[in-house]
């Protein structure tokens, strides 16, 4: 199994293919996680400079599109080399969409590095995003969970919304077959993000990214991101673990923990909760996410609160649209 990179969180490497190849690099494009997928918050600034290859590193989520535009102006070709975690929600892949819409034409190649995601693993699932709902987690024209990789996910909107106008090269990763465990590959797990440190966080994430869209912590400024959550206010979680096992099909099983987290909601309170592990990586995250939300707000009535997002609430605009947060106020 050979990652067509092998760069992940290594700028020397990179500097060396880029030497390589003869290539010179103008700048760099930043994500929601910096250039490394290292930074916990997005830049205040639309650009800084990165210490490592002394060049600007323009940040795509403070830009317009008219800025981006300027951008690519200049430049033969843009490298595209990102782990992503085949979700929507995800927002490298609102990068590559925004990227992707502000390239005039074939002048400039599109080099995408592909990557295997733990997502790949599951069924595509999920519902389409509704006009209104686009934002920086809800961009892709794509179902919740893709199905794709980055690749692909290029290759199709490439086809389907731009007539092909995109010089696309794709590097696709060899000896990959569909629906392979990660841990198959051989591969290592380039951290994508800080609160992705391992594939534990990263699966648990497929599922409890839900509750970003509900008041509690999900771990975030502790040591197991995305393997803990809950609040000051959580009580009974022993009870409520016990609740949650009963619908589980023994596809995963939580924990009673305490945490505290350094940043975050509740930075610096002790929080009640629960650790979750996956036992069956070809477990329903949607379901379990739909099951741990419905079963919370029907325990915690006084305490349970969806978290609000300018005018809308964050968690429809995770999952494109209101869809979710109805089924589980109507209790459907």
């Amino acid at each position: 199994m050979t990652n067509p990179s092998g760069i992940g969180n290594n700028p020397e490497k990179l500097i060396r293919k880029f030497s390589e190849y003869e290539i010179k690099l103008q700048y760099l494009v930043g994500l929601e996680h910096g250039f490394l997928g290292l930074d916990e918050d997005f830049s205040s600034t639309p650009v800084t400079i990165d210490s490592t290859f002394n060049v600007p590193i323009y940040h795509i989520y403070k830009l317009k599109p008219s800025d981006i535009q300027l951008l690519l102006s200049g430049v033969d070709a843009v490298v595209f080399d990102v782990q992503d975690m085949g979700m929507r929600c995800y927002t490298y892949l609102t990068v590559l969409k925004r990227i992707m819409d502000q390239i005039p034409d074939k002048r400039i190649q599109f080099i995408l590095l592909d990557h295997v995601s733990p997502g790949l693993e599951l069924a595509t699932s999920g519902s389409e995003i509704k006009q209104g709902y686009e934002n920086f987690a809800a961009d892709f024209p794509l179902l919740f969970f893709t199905g794709l990789t980055l690749g692909e996910s290029a290759s199709y909107y490439n086809r389907e919304f731009l007539q092909n106008r995109i010089d696309l090269k794709v590097i696709p990763v060899e000896n990959y077959t569909r629906g392979m465990k990660f841990e198959k590959t051989g591969l290592t797990w380039n951290t994508p993000s800080p609160n992705l440190p391992n594939l534990d966080s990263a699966r648990n994430y497929m599922a409890l990214v839900f509750l970003e869209g509900v008041n509690v912590s999900v771990g975030r400024g502790t040591q197991a991101p995305f393997v803990y959550f809950g609040a000051p206010w959580f009580r009974e979680s022993e009870e409520f673990a016990s609740l949650l096992h009963a619908d589980s099909k023994h596809d995963y099983y939580f924990q009673p923990v305490f945490f505290k987290p350094v940043f975050g909601p509740y930075k610096d309170k002790i929080c009640r909760g629960l650790r979750m592990s996956v036992v069956n990586l070809n477990y329903n995250p949607i379901r379990l996410a739909y099951n741990l939300i419905k079963s919370m707000k029907e325990k915690y009535k006084r305490d349970f609160k969806w978290n609000g997002y300018q005018d809308k609430y964050f968690v429809d605009n995770l999952w494109g649209n209101d869809g979710f947060r109805k089924a589980i106020d109507n209790n459907l």
